[in-house]
């Protein structure tokens, strides 16, 4: 665009557009082009610019790829939450989400209730306990501000993590971070880990705050993010992937080889 840009101002004098075809048809194109070109950018700026909503929810892609039991598509997604407490069957949108990703919110407890109460909750299609049902969900524990984070696995869809209380009506930073068989929980100053057992969901969810299935937790949240893997780490996961795969058809191929001299 430098380049074009230089050319424009050496060659292009005053004039109507129409004149300066008539002058040099090539430039003309040039010049359509660049124009073409700066729209196309402003407009792809603006769709996946990363989002850094006050209140609401932002989802960030970028190539599309695909990993064994991993996939991620290049979409933006930005979903309003609710402003104030939290409110029962509430849809705040859709995603298509990854196995790893980075989900990132600010809470605010005002009180407790003598049941689970629903914060957050990515779904495939209701409650529990099927494979991405809860990927993740979020509540607190009966009559407290500890957190139930499920996460959910291939082998125990509601596999899960649980932490201290939450001090009632002071803001507390939550971010879930879960990055191949690493899962990380920070909830302010303390991080919680854990070791994935196998692998988490990938695919379409609806995004509830809270859930149509359980009462709502006394609380504020604001400042939610959700983050998928970024492509550079795909394509490093993929080409990982690539290897495995292309190492293990080596050695069926070696031992199908074997056998048949063996017979």
């Amino acid at each position: 665009m430098l380049c074009i840009r230089c050319i424009c101002s050496r060659n292009i004098q005053t004039g109507s557009l129409k004149e300066m075809k008539k002058e040099n048809a090539s430039l003309y194109w040039t010049v359509a082009l660049f124009l073409a070109l700066s729209t196309i950018c402003v407009t792809a700026e603006k769709l996946y610019r990363p989002y850094d909503v006050e209140d609401g929810i932002a989802v960030e892609a970028d190539d599309k790829c695909e990993v064994a039991y991993r996939q991620c598509k290049a979409k933006n997604y930005h979903l309003s939450a609710s402003p104030g407490l939290l409110v029962p069957n509430t849809k705040i949108g859709e995603v298509y989400g990854t196995a790893d990703y980075t989900l990132s919110f600010d809470i605010t407890p005002t009180g407790t209730i003598n049941d689970y109460g629903s914060i957050l909750h990515f779904t495939t299609d209701n409650n529990c306990c099927n494979f991405g049902q809860r990927s993740p969900a979020i509540w607190f524990h009966q009559g407290t501000t500890r957190l139930y984070v499920a996460i959910g696995d291939s082998t125990d869809g509601n596999w899960r993590l649980d932490t201290d209380a939450l001090p009632l009506n002071v803001r507390t930073k939550i971010t879930l971070e879960c990055k191949g068989k690493n899962v990380k929980l920070t909830v302010g100053a303390k991080v919680y880990t854990a070791t994935q057992p196998t692998y988490r969901f990938a695919g379409n969810l609806v995004v509830y705050a809270s859930d149509p299935w359980h009462p709502a937790a006394k609380a504020v949240i604001s400042n939610l993010r959700y983050k998928i893997l970024p492509a550079a780490e795909v394509n490093e996961a993929v080409t990982s992937q690539r290897h495995y795969m292309s190492n293990l058809q080596d050695e069926e191929m070696n031992v199908a080889e074997k056998e048949n001299m063996d017979n």
